[in-house]
């Protein structure tokens, strides 16, 4: 599903519609080889010094699938167990990283895009998101959900330049994280039983509402 973006135009305080700042949504089948084509000829061939940030669980779960993009970026795969979206965490990002990194694509679900957006935002650099689950409607999101000093709190954070929601990798994922996020959209007819056979239509879906929940959010909260 091609997603035209103008389906997420929002009203500001103004009272205009305003479109999203996220470029390309897609969400279907293969949507890692529509971002290697982007990355080869399309919009992002500008970006010639990317960082793939991944956990080693979301790693084994894309590396097959995405072997040309993991080939084309530096690829920073960090330990997946008790994995938090801290300073811990975004030092680690900060000592990996080459100076010349002008893109950052993370792989991966809550706390992968978290780390990602927080990194961009200060580096002032775009990031893609591919979601490796659907688990919740903050892909999009404005913010950044981090632990600072034992403290978690909601900092500004970049949003991403571009979504790739490849159904072969997200309507694969544990059932828990999937069903994690139909459970933030009870008010949609989302079946839970198909979610959790990794029905890839009904993932597709809850992909859709997720993200369009997440525009949603940002809108209340402007």
């Amino acid at each position: 599903m091609r997603v035209d973006t103008d389906d997420f135009a929002r009203p500001r305080g103004c009272g205009k519609n305003h479109l999203v700042e996220v470029e390309k949504i897609l969400i279907e089948p293969g949507a890692v080889n529509a971002l290697e084509e982007a990355m080869s000829e399309g919009f992002l061939k500008e970006y010639i010094s990317p960082l793939l940030i991944c956990d080693t669980n979301t790693c084994k779960a894309t590396e097959e699938l995405m072997e040309d993009i993991y080939d084309r970026c530096q690829v920073l795969v960090l330990d997946a167990d008790d994995l938090k979206a801290d300073r811990h965490a975004v030092e680690i990002v900060e000592n990996y990283m080459d100076e010349d990194i002008d893109l950052i694509l993370a792989v991966g679900a809550g706390t992968i895009h978290d780390i990602s957006r927080y990194v961009a935002s200060q580096y002032k650099i775009p990031f893609v998101s591919v979601p490796t689950a659907a688990s919740g409607d903050g892909f999009v999101s404005t913010t950044a959900v981090m632990t600072f000093n034992g403290i978690e709190e909601e900092v500004p954070a970049a949003v991403p330049v571009a979504l790739y929601a490849d159904t072969d990798i997200f309507a694969k994922a544990p059932t828990g994280l999937n069903a994690a996020g139909a459970a933030e959209l009870s008010d949609e007819k989302i079946s839970l039983s198909l979610i959790e056979e990794g029905n890839p239509e009904a993932c597709e879906k809850l992909m859709y509402a997720l993200i369009k929940s997440g525009f949603s959010g940002q809108a209340e909260g402007e």
